[in-house]
């Protein structure tokens, strides 16, 4: 029982997510600001780390409005389930050696699935807002959530077919250098494609405040607000853990393997993602579905028979 509750709460738990989202919250400000030239958080703690923190427990002393002839319930309840699914893959993650809250010869369905399910909870808070900006944005999410996933879920599938296996600790355990190399055409598809399933840049199409006002967010204030930035964050420790537990060898490192070479390997793939959001404008809806289906699912096709064709010449053993 006591396990049950330090991996529920603490680590890969609520504690944890907490930690992540106002750590990666005031970094991403930050190293935003010096991409572009900015100061970004620099009074209330050394550099601005208490800005963070403050800017939250304002969004959670805020009244959370509820519009009228909306379902109160639905409106309500959504932003807490978004958070509840956007932790769940973490408890599939092999954050360290024999670390693993859930054990499964599937967890690499797991994992996709539950990312997976993420964009469709969104839908819904849009949905339930009434209000046709919202509704217009849990539309395109939806329509985003589709067009990425096929790619998404080719590309993550590719270790699986590699080493035989969807248990996510056998993939970390046979990787290694030269599989990533095998892998790397793969992790370009995941990694593409992941920015289509978080919404960041070019791939912000449903929250594109200067069209929808701020898509499926507009109607939400307060609590419910913060607890849909935290789902958001959330996700994207589940994506990122997922990246590097796939293709990045989780918590393997040079000299010793540690947790440390995982969060490290997390924290660059941020990085990259940031450096694309402040580098890239945000395309239109058209040209992010003509990208996705006419140049990513191809690509993701291709990458497949590529893995097939390594298997077949190296890793017949695996």
């Amino acid at each position: 029982m006591s396990e049950l509750f330090f991996n529920a709460f603490v680590f890969p738990g609520l504690l944890y997510v907490l930690i992540w989202t106002v750590g990666l919250f005031w970094f991403f400000r930050k190293f935003m600001a010096a991409l572009h030239k900015r100061v970004g958080p620099s009074f209330n703690g050394k550099a601005g780390s208490y800005q963070t923190l403050f800017d939250l427990s304002k969004l959670l002393t805020k009244e959370s409005i509820t519009p009228d002839g909306v379902n109160p319930y639905l409106f309500s309840i959504m932003p807490l389930l978004a958070v509840i699914v956007a932790m769940l893959p973490s408890a599939f993650i092999p954050w360290m050696d024999s670390f693993v809250v859930i054990k499964s010869d599937y967890g690499l369905l797991a994992l996709v699935v539950l990312i997976g399910i993420e964009p469709f909870l969104l839908f819904l808070t849009g949905f339930g807002s009434h209000n046709k900006y919202s509704f217009l944005g849990g539309i395109r999410i939806l329509t985003q959530a589709i067009s990425m996933e096929t790619a998404f879920v080719l590309a993550a599938l590719s270790p699986a077919i590699l080493f035989s296996t969807l248990n996510l600790s056998a993939i970390v355990e046979q990787s290694s250098w030269f599989s990533f190399l095998v892998l790397f055409p793969g992790f370009i598809l995941y990694f593409i494609a992941l920015l289509g399933l978080l919404e960041q840049p070019p791939f912000n199409i449903p929250d594109a405040e200067q069209e929808i006002v701020f898509g499926f967010y507009t109607e939400y204030s307060g609590t419910n607000y913060f607890l849909l930035q935290v789902a958001m964050f959330a996700e994207f420790m589940a994506v990122f853990a997922g990246a590097v537990t796939l293709f990045l060898g989780a918590y393997k490192g040079i000299f010793f393997d540690s947790y440390l070479f995982f969060f490290l390997k997390m924290l660059s793939i941020a990085l990259v993602m940031m450096t694309i959001r402040a580098a890239t404008p945000r395309i239109t809806l058209s040209q992010m579905l003509n990208f996705s289906w006419k140049y990513m699912v191809p690509l993701a096709l291709l990458n497949i028979a590529w893995i097939f064709f390594a298997k077949s010449l190296w890793f017949m053993g695996a």
